[in-house]
């Protein structure tokens, strides 16, 4: 089983389990174009989404669990304002990835979480490897991933089929040996 102690926080994040009183928040991100644009799998509707958070409130009772999707608190002001995620794949292997309110971009929130989830990854789930997986065109989710210390993998042409086509992806990565050296010197 992947055990995550929560919340995960950070100087001024609380990662934790969403609560059935952030779904107003939720949809403020998660329905707005200019973050639709920035994401490959989204949720059309207002339905879509009310049944993806109803599947999240449902997912924190699964046994075994190995994949927590979180909400993303402002500390100061206790608002959600975005998701992030860490799976745990087979091979001892973590996924993560985040998305933010557009009025938090450029504010290196993305950074603390990518940061957060890795030390967790390694910290508390005893992982190998974690990897995020962007868009090419996605160069503010490249430049927090460099700046977390994960480093390019691969290109996956034609790697995932949305909003209508193929999208082209990046795949970036950090061993726990060297996630454990950057974090100790």
């Amino acid at each position: 089983m992947a055990a995550l102690e929560l919340p995960l926080t950070t100087p001024r994040l609380i990662l934790r389990e969403f609560v059935t009183t952030d779904l107003a928040a939720v949809r403020r991100y998660a329905l707005d174009p200019r973050v639709l644009e920035t994401v490959l799998h989204e949720l059309r509707t207002e339905q879509e989404l009310t049944t993806h958070f109803c599947g999240l409130l449902n997912a924190r009772v699964t046994r075994p669990r190995h994949s927590f999707e979180l909400a993303v608190e402002n500390r100061r002001t206790g608002t959600v304002i975005g998701t992030c995620e860490l799976t745990k794949s087979p091979g001892g292997i973590g996924e993560i990835g985040y998305m933010l309110g557009y009025r938090h971009w450029g504010r290196g929130y993305a950074t603390e979480i990518a940061h957060a989830l890795c030390d967790a990854a390694f910290s508390q789930m005893k992982l190998g490897r974690v990897r995020a997986m962007i868009a090419t065109n996605n160069e503010a989710s490249r430049r927090v991933l460099v700046k977390t210390g994960l480093q390019w993998a691969s290109l996956r042409r034609r790697h995932a089929q949305a909003k209508g086509r193929w999208w082209d992806c990046e795949e970036y990565e950090i061993l726990r040996t060297d996630w454990l050296k950057r974090t100790t010197a």
